[in-house]
């Protein structure tokens, strides 16, 4: 058996300054072992891709099938004006949570009185920002890594260039002599900057003749940001997918346009979403036909007169920086459906000091976010063993055997999300004085009761909604009384409370 040599950890570099990564700074900083920890974020500020940007220019049209991860031009930022510039998300306009605030909050900090159970946009924002006001002095903004190399013979093992985001870097894309590339050493990486960026676009048949026929005619949910970019779609409006962003799409552009959305869906909806009589659910896409404007469904019937598609088919895993790890012989990412060589989705065992925070889908990022960073700063300081590399191996083979080698893979639904943070949390509380450290935050008794009830929850808050006139509901007393919500049963015998 053999062991990951992570070595005596002092400095570590976190890329991503958003929510995932100000928790992971926060949570190192409450470490006195570590002499530098710092972040790099390529955007102005915090709060990651909850930083709302429209341009009003109309979604990116999309033209063609989206596959590669690995070209590092492929997100790119828009300039607002000189040496300022935005990376747009997937954020839209209306766009309220889907999961209730109580079960989003870090350990201790809770959203203010008064807040909607499902937070807009704006709110979730500020809360983001509030809680990052520690960490932002640690965190370099306006910067964009480009590039993180292992040098397993070195001191400090990981060289991590980064270079300005500005006019002469073309928003942090291009090298530039006026602004040169910088080069920092630290003993270990963590990477925390999400993975809502590259949008996946599926392999069609029939979608690039489409596209080239029809140009403008298709976009992906990342560029929606309200109905009214829809409003002139002289044709049917069809929806790709059935996960958060495209049951919520479609229930806003029904609702809001007062007309038909087709939404093509190829399994059953984990996830809540409004119901409208104008939502048509059809069957997935077999193939799509031009040279009559239609689209041929896999039950065999024909949807004509499409007038614009939109995919909300998710996205890739994308980290242009880890160009060299990818290239060698254990890459971390490989077609971008999931990453590879990962223990418990975090640690990996090819690279020592190199971590992923927040991998897992269908999960609430900050909880696992914030329980990850305080695991790994006690494994940093070796306080906390990890089992030999082989042992990691096989745990990930297992979980490809239990979920597949594709995006499910990272699928950590309900209660399995809340069994990795105990068993996080667990390995935390075996270590030496760990109280003196970030504390985890336990998942109580209500905790479970509304991780269980999210789905019924929103579909209950959007009921409210309708029948109070858009009134938002701050408690789960009012929808109770107001549309008899009631929780779901739990099994309590599985949870250790």
């Amino acid at each position: 058996m053999s062991s990951l040599n992570i070595g005596l950890v002092k400095s570590i570099a976190v890329i991503g300054g958003g929510p995932c990564g100000a928790a992971a700074i926060k949570a190192l900083l409450k470490e006195p072992a570590f002499d530098c920890v710092r972040g790099f974020e390529r955007r102005a500020g915090s709060g990651g891709l909850w930083n709302y940007h429209d341009s009003r220019a109309g979604p990116e049209p999309v033209a063609g099938p989206s596959l590669d991860p690995h070209s590092p031009d492929l997100v790119k930022p828009h300039k607002l004006a000189p040496n300022q510039y935005v990376w747009p998300s997937a954020i839209y306009e209306l766009l309220d949570t889907n999961v209730p605030r109580q079960i989003m909050e870090y350990s201790g900090f809770p959203f203010p009185k008064g807040t909607p159970l499902f937070p807009t946009k704006q709110q979730v924002l500020d809360y983001f920002k509030e809680y990052a006001r520690d960490a932002e002095p640690h965190i370099r903004f306006n910067t964009n890594v480009v590039s993180v190399r292992y040098r397993p013979d070195e001191g400090k093992r990981w060289h991590v260039t980064h270079r300005p985001v500005c006019d002469e870097t073309e928003g942090g894309l291009k090298p530039s002599a006026a602004h040169p590339d910088e080069t920092e050493h630290f003993d270990a990486v963590l990477v925390a900057s999400g993975h809502y960026e590259l949008p996946y676009v599926p392999e069609k048949k029939g979608l690039a003749e489409w596209t080239s026929k029809y140009p403008g005619s298709v976009s992906h949910s990342k560029h929606f940001r309200h109905p009214r970019q829809f409003a002139d779609v002289p044709g049917k409006l069809l929806i790709v997918g059935n996960s958060a962003s495209a049951l919520d799409l479609a229930y806003q552009a029904a609702t809001v346009l007062q007309r038909d959305v087709y939404k093509s869906a190829r399994s059953q909806a984990m996830l809540p979403g409004g119901s409208s009589d104008y939502i048509k659910t059809v069957p997935d896409i077999e193939r799509f036909e031009p040279e009559t404007k239609s689209v041929r469904l896999t039950d065999g019937s024909v949807l004509d007169n499409v007038g614009h598609v939109l995919f909300a088919t998710g996205f890739l895993r994308h980290y242009p920086f880890l160009d060299e790890i990818n290239k060698s012989s254990t890459p971390v990412v490989t077609d971008g459906l999931r990453l590879h060589g990962l223990y418990k989705q975090c640690v990996s065992y090819n690279f020592p000091g190199l971590a992923f925070i927040a991998t897992p889908r269908y999960i609430l990022p900050t909880r696992v976010g914030e329980a990850q960073a305080i695991w790994l700063s006690k494994i940093f300081q070796g306080k906390l063993a990890l089992p030999s590399v082989e042992e990691m191996r096989a745990d990930e083979e297992n979980t490809v055997r239990l979920r597949g080698d594709s995006p499910k893979f990272h699928n950590l639904m309900y209660p399995d999300d809340v069994h990795y943070a105990h068993e996080l949390n667990q390995h935390v509380y075996s270590t030496p004085d760990w109280q003196s450290g970030l504390v985890p935050c336990e998942w109580s008794h209500e905790d479970i009761l509304y991780r269980a009830s999210a789905v019924k929850m929103k579909e209950a808050y959007l009921k409210y909604r309708e029948l109070t006139n858009g009134k938002r509901a701050t408690s789960v007393e009012e929808l109770q009384h107001a549309v008899d919500f009631r929780f779901e049963d739990v099994d309590w015998t599985e949870f250790k409370l």
